[in-house]
Formats: C-alpha cells, structure tokens, sequence
C-alpha cells in the first residue's frame, strides 16, 4: 500500500512539474532582434538583425495570432482570438509577468505613443479597448463591425480603424477617446498606413469571394475624400515603409509593391514566397515572411532584390522589429 501510495506521489510530482510553464531563454537588451510570430505553432522566433541568425526560440504554449511590443521593447504582449488573455513577457528574463483579460475576439493591438496607451480592438464585441501600461482598462467604445487594422496618426493624436464588415475607417481623438470621424471605404478594407504628415491615408483590401481587390485607395485625412488609386494586384493587404518609401503586399500574387504615389499602374515589384502576410521595413531592408513555407526573406529596397532566405517557425504571420534598449 505504502509503494503505491508512494509511486501515485511521484506522477503527481512530475504532472504537476509539467504544468509550469518553464522560463523562455532571455533576449538581450543590446541586442537587435527581428522577431516572427508563428501562428500554426504558438510560437515567437527571435532572429538576430545584423545576420538572422536564429537567437531561439520561444514555445509559448497557446495559440498566438499576433504580438505587439511594450515598454520601448522590453516586453512583449502576445494575442489570439480564441484565448481571452493578453500574456505578456520580459524579454530580458524570458518572464511571464502579467495576463490582461481582454475577453474573446481579440483581432489586433497597438502600443500608441499618444498618452503611452495600448489599443486593443475586439472582433466578437465590436469595440475597442484601451489599457494603460499596467493593464487598467481606460476607455472602451463600441466602433462598428469586426474592427482589425489601426494606424495612429501621432501630430494630430488620432487612431485610425479600419471595419473589415463595414464600409468604414474610424477616427479617434485619443485626447478624449471619442469618435471624431468617419471615412468611407469599399467592404473588406485591411491594412492602413498614414504618409509623413499624416495627410493621407492609405487603405487595403482584400475583396470578397466574388470581387478580389486589386488596389490601394488613398484618402484625405482632412476632408476623408478619396485622392487617388494605386493599381497593385492582388489583395494589397498590409503596408510597411523605410527610408526608400513606402511599401505593399499583395497578398494575392505574392508579390511585394514599392509605391508611387504619383501614377496609378505600379510597376516596382519583387515576388517572395506563397501567402505573405506581413513585412517590415528598416533603413533600406525589408524583411517579409511566407505563411506556407515557414521562411523569412531579406530584400534590398533599393535595388528590389533578395539578399538571403533563412527558416523561422511554422506559419509566420507576424513581424516585428526589437531595436536594441541601451542604457548609457
């Protein structure tokens, strides 16, 4: 009796001991790193941005649809639809130090520099959420159906949201947390970027199953009129930009535009591999990622070329880039 009772201790021991999240391996203040979040896996890879050499990699243990960087890249907060909690990590110690419950249908979030807020939009509640940095909910605003893509204009401290079921951009003051504008815009508008002086916005689409979206519209953040047409088959769905302009992925050809906002056939183009979902751009580099064959690919935006492949997890879906935190 007394050797079963003992044995059935030692299973509960070692149960129990595996299920405590381990520590991640630590990132390095000093160290630039270019990070990928796995979306098939749940899992975040670190790559080093002077090489992309593989720094490690980071097995979270949930679903993970998109991560967001906070404290001027100290930590990181992770997301996914389905999981109600915001968990967020120290990079330096590899520390889970908190969980926001931000409830189901989490779609996208932002770290503003406006008053040093997150802004979490919620596809299921059809809102938006906005925390402070210690994860005290300041103000939630019901926006319109299935908000996803946010761009924060930071002269005139406003949020834009894009509703992928409407037909719609919302303006945010984030002075007083109000609604102060609203854009039209064809249904399914994703992805949205704002040029230097924020006087236009330029909005995505990925289209529906009839009519697939075959270009970026441009609107006046002033008068919320549409400017111009950009021509960059197909499904330009996300933007990024660098010291050489300003970029698209059209999703549906994989195959990355730089922009001219001047003409509206773009001509300037390199194809990566299948189902881009996201790039980012750094001095004259862009770093772009294939869903389906787990690779990250190094492009010189200058010359539209690419410099070098390397692997990361299965099913990256996110980019984002960790500039090294000094301390002199």
């Amino acid at each position: 009796m007394r050797k079963i009772s003992i044995f059935s201790t030692i299973l509960l021991f070692l149960f129990c001991t595996g299920c405590v999240p381990s520590n991640m391996s630590h990132i390095k203040d000093s160290e630039n790193v270019l990070i990928s979040v796995n979306k098939k896996v749940g899992s975040l890879t670190f790559l080093n941005l002077d090489d992309l050499h593989k720094v490690t990699d980071w097995n979270l243990n949930r679903d993970v649809s998109g991560a967001v960087l906070l404290q001027n890249g100290e930590d990181i907060a992770v997301y996914h639809p389905t999981n109600p909690k915001i968990d967020i990590y120290h990079l330096s110690t590899g520390d889970h130090v908190d969980s926001w419950n931000a409830g189901t249908g989490i779609t996208n979030i932002i770290s503003l520099k406006s008053n040093q807020v997150i802004a979490v939009t919620n596809g299921k509640k059809n809102n938006i959420t906005f925390f402070n940095r210690k994860g005290k909910v300041l103000k939630k605003i019901k926006i319109g159906r299935n908000p996803i893509s946010m761009v924060e204009d930071t002269i005139h401290h406003k949020l834009y949201v894009s509703l992928f079921n409407e037909r719609k951009v919302i303006g945010i003051n984030l002075d007083g947390f109000k609604i102060e504008q609203t854009i039209e815009v064809p249904y399914t508008s994703v992805g949205l970027l704002l040029n230097k002086d924020s006087s236009e916005l330029f909005v995505g689409g990925h289209g529906n199953g009839e009519v697939e979206n075959e270009n970026v519209k441009v609107y006046s953040t002033i008068t919320g009129k549409q400017q111009k047409t950009l021509h960059t088959p197909l499904m330009p769905i996300s933007f990024f930009q660098n010291e050489d302009g300003l970029f698209t992925i059209a999703h549906g050809t994989n195959q990355i535009y730089k922009l001219n906002p001047n003409v509206v056939n773009q001509t300037k183009f390199i194809e990566v591999g299948s189902n881009p979902y996201t790039a980012i751009g750094f001095k004259h580099t862009a770093y772009a990622a294939s869903y389906d064959l787990n690779k990250l690919y190094q492009i010189n935006t200058t010359t539209m070329k690419i410099e070098k492949e390397v692997a990361v997890g299965r099913g990256p879906f996110q980019l984002l880039l960790r500039e090294g935190i000094r301390h002199d």
